[in-house]
């Protein structure tokens, strides 16, 4: 059985200084001795490791603690069972690198926006938070984690799934769904209808162009929707991890492309990689086109 190394890196996903995130090592905590009985391991014990181990990183009330030499596990009132889903349908579905789930369980808790706090116990994955290294990557390097996260979208976008939304059901979370997500919606003519809501609230208040088609959802497919180097580990023979599936759901292809736009953090990193996908040019100018409605019309 395997104990928590000393020399567990303490590291920010989105950079160092960043006030909102918190990583904090506490080295007197003892952590889980997890070995080939982990099934005998309580949930009540992981609920008090969720507050005892040593922090990895944080962000507000939700956390990754490191539990053992090889497991991690990720709590908190934004942790739902979908995230678990996602993380097994992408290891069944794809070759993409992602930690492997071996328990998940959801906490009633009626004091939290979802109503439940989650536990995901997952693999430790060893290697550097993409986030950290990006600027001081070699040129080739980065030119190989580009290609390697284009290959990765590709499979995603290679996984057609017949019903819209998180793996599994619950509410639509990430950028394109507003701070307080939406739905959970039955079927891919009832998430139209939502994007169509947000986008009349747009041209009524004329916070877009006039002659903005409406939207129309013909295929889903396996989307991340957070695809940042802050989401990734890059390990000791330069292969990406891909971590933080949260967001993750069945969602229009253009999707992806809209998400990675969407991010700021790592201009350099966001521009190589668009350069890299199918453009969707059309969805995505759409898609942007209903940020007035995503944002001070959210709850509209």
């Amino acid at each position: 059985m395997s104990t928590l190394d000393e020399n567990v890196p303490s590291r920010a996903p989105n950079g160092p200084g960043d006030p909102i995130f918190t990583p904090t090592i506490d080295y007197k905590c003892v952590p889980l001795r997890w070995g080939q009985h982990r099934e005998f391991v309580s949930d009540e014990h992981l609920i008090l490791l969720g507050d005892t181990a040593p922090v990895l990183y944080q962000i507000g009330p939700n956390k990754v603690v490191r539990i053992s030499r090889d497991l991690a596990l990720k709590c908190g009132p934004s942790v739902l069972p979908s995230e678990a889903k996602a993380l097994d349908l992408a290891r069944a579905k794809t070759v993409i690198r992602v930690p492997h789930v071996y328990r998940s369980f959801q906490v009633d808790d009626p004091f939290e926006y979802y109503g439940t706090r989650g536990y995901l116990v997952m693999d430790y994955i060893e290697g550097r938070n993409l986030g950290d290294c990006w600027m001081q990557l070699a040129a080739e390097d980065k030119a190989d984690v580009i290609s390697q996260s284009a290959a990765i979208i590709s499979q995603l976008q290679s996984t057609v799934l017949p019903t819209p939304g998180p793996i599994g059901g619950g509410p639509c979370r990430g950028k394109l769904f507003t701070d307080y997500g939406a739905g959970p919606f039955n079927s891919g003519s009832e998430m139209e209808a939502w994007f169509n809501h947000k986008l009349e609230i747009c041209k009524r208040y004329n916070q877009t162009p006039q002659d903005i088609p409406p939207f129309k959802f013909r295929k889903f497919v396996l989307v991340h929707q957070d695809i940042s180097p802050r989401n990734m580990i890059l390990d000791a023979a330069g292969q990406v991890w891909l971590i933080d599936w949260a967001h993750a759901g069945a969602y229009p292809p253009a999707f992806e492309r809209a998400a990675v736009a969407e991010q700021h953090l790592f201009p350099e990193f966001n521009k190589m990689l668009l350069n890299a996908l199918p453009h969707y040019d059309a969805e995505v100018s759409q898609l942007q086109s209903i940020q007035y409605g995503l944002s001070v019309a959210s709850l509209a």
